[in-house]
């Protein structure tokens, strides 16, 4: 139901009157008024539930991931490969231009040649352009179905082991020789955290295994929950669930 501006305003008057009239009296009636309004009122609140917190180190996981791994070496050959081509083009464009060098400005040859340069410079700068937006858009979305399966494991991991919060983490050490390592301290939100409630290892393994199962035996539906053994402070009877 749509509800007119008058309507608002209306409600607004009526409700700025009232708080004039009961403005004065407001503290002798706190008590009350907070025993019958609210949305709570006469109902006893649910306890809040008692926060059980993991960690895991994102960074690590993705490093240490066998299907990132292979994701980035097809990325980097695919990139070569464009690459190359794109190398063609600039090495006709040189030959070209080393013949153009040698003919006399303004006659048919040259012009020809010229021409030619010019297409193939226009060529060239089109397709840089080109790959850096296909590239860019097929980087994002791999690193998008990567994460959507990290996320998707830490939960099933997070649940088994009965934790309702999972915090990202860093494990890099800070080092005065390497800024980027200093930065990555500094960013990290966690100082300390209890090692025994970290999951990256649990994380690595699980998708890992995943991973192969999946790349030996295509057809199978394979479990993506955590193993016995799998690592150090793994689940040891985990639920079974389906990230596919």
């Amino acid at each position: 139901m749509v509800v007119s501006t008058r309507g608002f305003l209306a409600i607004g008057l009526g409700l700025v009157g009232l708080s004039l009239l009961v403005g004065p009296t407001l503290a002798q009636q706190d008590g009350a008024v907070r025993k019958t309004t609210g949305p709570t009122a006469g109902a006893t609140p649910a306890a809040p539930v008692q926060p059980v917190i993991g960690t895991v180190d994102m960074d690590a996981v993705f490093k240490a991931y066998e299907k990132f791994k292979a994701s980035n070496k097809d990325f980097q050959a695919a990139v070569m490969a464009r690459q190359n081509e794109l190398m063609k083009i600039k090495a006709e464009g040189d030959e070209e231009n080393q013949m153009l060098m040698k003919l006399t400005p303004g006659t048919e040859d040259f012009k020809r040649h010229e021409n030619k340069v010019t297409e193939l410079k226009a060529r060239l700068a089109a397709g840089r352009e080109q790959a850096q937006r296909e590239f860019q858009l097929k980087e994002s979305e791999n690193v998008a179905i990567i994460y959507k399966e990290v996320q998707l494991m830490v939960t099933a991991i997070a649940q088994w082991r009965k934790m309702n919060y999972v915090v990202r983490v860093t494990n890099v050490q800070p080092a005065g020789a390497d800024p980027n390592t200093v930065m990555a301290a500094l960013q990290n939100t966690m100082i300390y955290y209890d090692p025994r409630n970290d999951i990256t290892n649990d994380v690595i393994f699980n998708l890992n295994r995943r991973y192969k199962a999946i790349a030996t035996t295509p057809s199978q539906t394979t479990s993506n929950a955590p193993q016995p053994g799998a690592a150090q402070g793994a689940a040891s009877n985990p639920a079974q669930t389906d990230q596919n």
